[in-house]
């Protein structure tokens, strides 16, 4: 199959089910709506089929450090236990019961591991955040400046000693977030959806590489 057909065919695909999915959305008939739900249930397997390469691909990855012995080998064979491990578990829940959940180990491993390991990413990133607020922070101009002052209301509006220094705090905090930052955000999610909306008819007319995951004409 020759490139510049499989381009087209791509393309093809993806202005059929666009103009079926806004069909559905501007329509709303029985014909359209129920070819709609059936390419819906297309991406949700096509999706968890992706998630099943990816596994495929991450075990695959790390069983080729371990047999290297390259630097990072132990933590690729950790991986490889867990993701066995863990595996295994939800399995025999869901074959036992049909819910992984009903596996004790299982629920222990995700309500206290993987939870936790979240909890603690989190916390790692708001250490970055705290960072880069303290670097964009300084009043070097009088655009850091006015940045600086808001970014100060706002920390005492959510911190308790706000309020206990001045009653005003909770409200200027309040207008910043509602009346200052609110029109802002949208503004972001126009421009946002303004863009996904050039890219899609730029990856319909077939001007997005990108999209077709790197065919050459």
């Amino acid at each position: 199959m020759s490139s510049i057909f499989k381009k087209q065919l791509v393309q093809a695909i993806a202005i059929v089910v666009a103009l079926v999915m806004f069909g559905d959305f501007f329509l709303g008939t029985p014909e359209l709506k129920a070819g709609a739900g059936t390419l819906q249930n297309w991406v949700v397997i096509i999706s968890n089929m992706a998630l099943g390469l990816g596994a495929i691909n991450l075990l695959h990855s790390n069983t080729e450090s371990v047999v290297r012995k390259d630097k990072v080998w132990p933590f690729s064979a950790w991986l490889i236990v867990l993701f066995g491990s863990l595996l295994g578990l939800g399995l025999s829940g869901y074959i036992i019961k049909g819910d992984p959940l009903t596996n004790s180990l299982y629920s222990w491993a995700m309500n206290n591991v993987y939870i936790s390991l979240g909890e603690t990413l989190y916390a790692i990133t708001a250490f970055f955040v705290f960072s880069a607020a303290y670097r964009a922070f300084r009043a070097r101009t009088l655009d850091a400046f006015v940045l600086l002052a808001a970014g100060i209301l706002v920390m005492l509006k959510n911190a308790p000693v706000g309020e206990a220094i001045w009653s005003g705090f909770p409200v200027i905090g309040n207008w910043l977030i509602i009346t200052g930052q609110l029109p802002s955000m949208r503004t972001f999610i126009i421009v946002g959806a303004l863009g996904l909306i050039a890219y899609g008819f730029r990856a319909l007319l077939g001007k997005e590489p990108g999209f077709y995951g790197g065919i050459k004409e």
